[in-house]
């Protein structure tokens, strides 16, 4: 199974499992591996033992393996795994998704954006990713506090708001009965080493290969005086940026 052919066509069994018993880097985030024995769902690359076939379950989201019980693996890190990157209608709507179009439970207003009804969007996720627009949010918006909680020291409440829930209490309630175990303990567990001031730092994951040089000199050849700067030296680009009434720096740096 190539990469090109398994991003058009449902999952294929036996290939996906060769790309797993390989970790294969091609496949991250193209699909994921629930593991029966076990309970939990990893990425392709996951650092573990490679379990048998008769003991996984292939997904070709996060969310639809959480949604068949499995939790996320707290090695391989399912919400680092860089988006797979079709080019159809499920994924565009996946997409809008993941940037929060549903954080007020729209699901009218964002099946009217991509020129669909609420059904026929529900119709369309549950074919491809097995679940439905609110499960899919729902395991997007976890996730994406789980990466929060283990990447910086931001106090609960801010977790919770940024990843997208109405309340401290809803998100404590929903992200233990999902994984079962409590936020505060997943933040204990990994003692990141951001203080809580006004920097972040996140990681963003990438399939390889990746050539950062090359995407400086692009960079570099296109900034905006005043606005953006690459430092090709050091390897790191800045650019400048405003939220609201607060302005900062955004900086990225390769870490292979």
């Amino acid at each position: 199974m190539d990469l090109a052919h398994a991003l058009a066509d449902p999952l294929d069994r036996a290939s996906c499992y060769r790309a797993l018993a390989a970790r294969d880097s091609r496949f991250d985030g193209v699909f994921f591996t629930g593991v029966k024995t076990t309970g939990i769902y990893c990425r392709p690359v996951c650092g573990v033992k490679t379990p048998r076939e008769t003991s996984c379950l292939f997904f070709s989201s996060a969310a639809a393996a959480e949604a068949a019980g499995f939790r996320p693996c707290l090695r391989c890190r399912p919400e680092l795994a860089p988006y797979a990157l079709q080019q159809n209608l499920a994924h565009a709507v996946w997409q809008r998704i993941a940037a929060g179009a549903l954080n007020d439970g729209d699901t009218e207003r964002l099946a009217g954006e991509v020129g669909l009804s609420s059904r026929q969007l529900r119709r369309v996720l549950l074919q491809h990713f097995g679940v439905t627009p609110v499960e899919l949010a729902q395991t997007q918006r976890l996730l994406f506090a789980k990466k929060l909680l283990q990447e910086t020291r931001l106090p609960m409440a801010e977790v919770a708001f940024a990843a997208g829930f109405g309340s401290v209490r809803r998100f404590n309630a929903l992200f233990a009965a999902r994984y079962g175990i409590a936020p505060g303990d997943i933040r204990r567990a990994a003692r990141p080493d951001a203080s809580a001031d006004d920097a972040l730092t996140l990681r963003l994951a990438y399939r390889p290969p990746f050539d950062w040089p090359r995407m400086l000199r692009y960079l570099a050849g296109r900034a905006i005086a005043g606005v953006e700067h690459v430092d090709a030296q050091a390897g790191v680009y800045l650019r400048s940026v405003r939220l609201n009434d607060a302005r900062g720096w955004l900086r990225v740096a390769h870490r292979p």
